[in-house]
């Protein structure tokens, strides 16, 4: 019985190992990425701006208002949209809150008007929430951040105190180049 028990304790930490190994990009990749996003307001959200400065004609800002009252008054609004946008010169679409929570669809031409409400899917929109930084209470940030980083120091002492093989080395190395070949991918 103890030699079953043994047996199946080298084969649990063979696979723990090996999959460790080739986890380990993902788990580091993962906590770094998971405390960039809990701070993506301090790095300006991954852009940078370039600003150019135009001259362009005066124009009467008069066009453009009575446009937009004139489809505020199809759809029966009075405050203005966070976006206006234009679809292939034939569609004219008014986004309302954040992300479009409430958007309209206006197809002159064929005389119709779509409303689209989304409604949170919950618990999934909650959990959501939980990367949004600036939505979700800072201590919920804090512990995220630690957990994060605690995670990050297992694995990688994890990669210096173990002994290695070739096969572990290949493990690894084969993790890393999932991990590149996957960015590469989702770009």
């Amino acid at each position: 019985m103890s030699a079953l028990d043994s047996k199946t304790m080298r084969v649990m930490r063979k696979i723990h190992r090996w999959g460790g190994l080739l986890l380990a990009a993902f788990i580091i990749f993962y906590c770094v990425t998971g405390i960039l996003l809990n701070h993506r307001k301090f790095f300006n959200y991954f852009v940078s701006k370039n600003k150019t400065v135009y001259e362009v004609p005066v124009s009467d800002i008069k066009i453009m208002t009575s446009f937009i009252d004139y489809y505020k008054k199809q759809i029966g609004r009075t405050d203005d949209p966070t976006v206006i946008r234009l679809r292939e010169g034939r569609t004219v679409e008014f986004l309302y809150g954040s992300h479009g929570r409430t958007t309209y669809i206006i197809r002159p031409e064929d005389g119709v008007m779509e409303k689209i409400v989304k409604f949170p899917n919950q618990p999934l929109y909650w959990l959501n929430n939980l990367h949004k930084a600036f939505q979700t209470e800072i201590s919920w940030v804090i512990l995220t951040d630690m957990v994060s980083l605690f995670i990050m120091v297992a694995t990688i002492t994890g990669l210096v105190v173990l002994r290695y093989c070739m096969l572990d080395f290949i493990m690894l190395f084969g993790g890393v180049l999932i991990l590149i070949l996957g960015g590469l991918l989702w770009q």
